[in-house]
């Protein structure tokens, strides 16, 4: 059988150490064999048409689309979301289960360990969120699914072990400590979120193994005053921090544009991660109500919302839509957003020997943008997908 060969030409290539205008890229069955400003032209020959061309989006956060979630015990709902975030550019995704009942994710943790099983195109592995979250930082999920580390429920959860990729816990709770570490030695992404942890807290928990930071803003204790004295939170040990990566959702909701550059200039393109965070409302129409979890929302102007209206419940945006706010609204440089959305978060999954990057040897997956960032092309593996569009700035 011959190969499969695409030569893109006409573009600009985002590669981690800047834009490189008049570079071709050469694909050859599902890996990327050469780049450069001389790269031969042979096989099916694509015009970028002046735009830019960037490794595979890769969202280390993300709840669903159209109305379907990581949280359903359904194949058919797990490959529907996967299908959604590929047709806009992630090619690379950390299905996310949000709190609910135990049993509840239990059978979704079920799913997600089959389609893993199976070698789900764009799978990478899961992403717990909850259910061991603070809840006076529980925003949108569910209070009375809300557990200790120390209750036992882990152990009901230990057998998906393999298939996580990140927990997003709260360290402060009872027992954390404890499941952090077990966490760290099994190589799973330990990440704080939907917590009120100070700076004592994170440095026993980075001791501990903790390394990540759930999404910015959202979920987490700040700085607070008792009378002179300026105690801070999770968010300033997140910032001020050395190690910790962390988590933005750059959509100008949960972060606006200045919070994104603070975010930025704290912490840098190799320790900032753009996600999603998308909810089942992403890509719905304003008005549709909707269940991740044990959260239900209904899509507002550009956001999620929770039923109660106190809370945002997931974003409505496409990763591809996240880099697009970053660079064209917080004025990021194009370059540092590509690192924060594919380059950055493959490292922090510990799958940068594979995605990620416009490297010769790793896997065929692009993103072709048109010169205001309005998705173009997406190939996954090497074969072109049929696309779709995205929320615009």
């Amino acid at each position: 059988m011959s190969a499969r060969v695409t030569t893109v030409v006409n573009g600009s290539l985002v590669l981690p150490e800047g834009i490189r205008a008049g570079w071709a890229l050469t694909t050859r069955d599902d890996r990327i064999e050469r780049l450069g400003e001389s790269v031969a032209v042979e096989g099916e020959v694509v015009d970028a048409g002046g735009g830019y061309v960037l490794p595979g989006l890769v969202d280390v956060h993300l709840h669903g689309a159209y109305g379907r979630t990581f949280n359903e015990a359904s194949t058919e709902a797990w490959r529907a979301g996967l299908a959604a975030h590929r047709a806009r550019g992630t090619t690379t995704a950390c299905a996310t289960i949000a709190t609910a009942p135990l049993d509840q994710m239990i059978e979704a943790l079920r799913i997600g360990q089959v389609m893993l099983a199976e070698a789900s195109p764009g799978l990478a592995g899961l992403h717990l969120e909850g259910p061991y979250l603070n809840p006076a930082q529980r925003g949108a999920h569910g209070g009375a699914w809300l557990r200790q580390p120390s209750d036992g429920s882990w152990e009901a959860l230990r057998p998906f072990l393999p298939a996580l990729r990140i927990l997003t816990l709260a360290p402060e709770l009872d027992g954390a400590s404890a499941l952090i570490a077990a966490l760290h030695a099994a190589l799973v992404v330990v990440s704080a979120g939907h917590s009120a942890a100070g700076p004592e807290v994170m440095s026993r928990a980075q001791r501990d193994g903790l390394r990540h930071i759930a999404h910015l803003w959202s979920g987490q204790s700040s700085l607070t005053r008792r009378g002179p004295w300026r105690e801070i939170g999770l968010l300033e040990a997140a910032l001020s921090s050395d190690g910790l990566s962390a988590e933005i959702i750059a959509d100008g909701a949960h972060a606006p544009l200045e919070l994104t550059r603070i975010a930025y200039r704290c912490l840098g393109p190799d320790r900032l991660c753009l996600v999603s965070d998308a909810s089942a409302g992403t890509g719905l129409p304003r008005g549709c109500q909707f269940h991740m979890g044990s959260a239900s929302g209904v899509v507002d102007e550009g956001v999620a919302l929770s039923a109660d209206g106190t809370a945002f419940c997931g974003s409505t945006s496409f990763l591809v839509d996240v880099l697009r706010f970053s660079a064209r609204v917080a004025g990021i440089p194009l370059a540092d957003c590509v690192r924060m959305a594919s380059t950055t978060p493959a490292r922090i999954l510990g799958l940068s020997h594979r995605v990620g990057s416009l490297a010769p040897g790793l896997a065929a997956d692009l993103v072709v943008l048109d010169g205001d960032l309005g998705l173009r092309a997406v190939m996954q593996g090497g074969r072109w997908v049929e696309i779709g569009g995205g929320n615009g700035v």
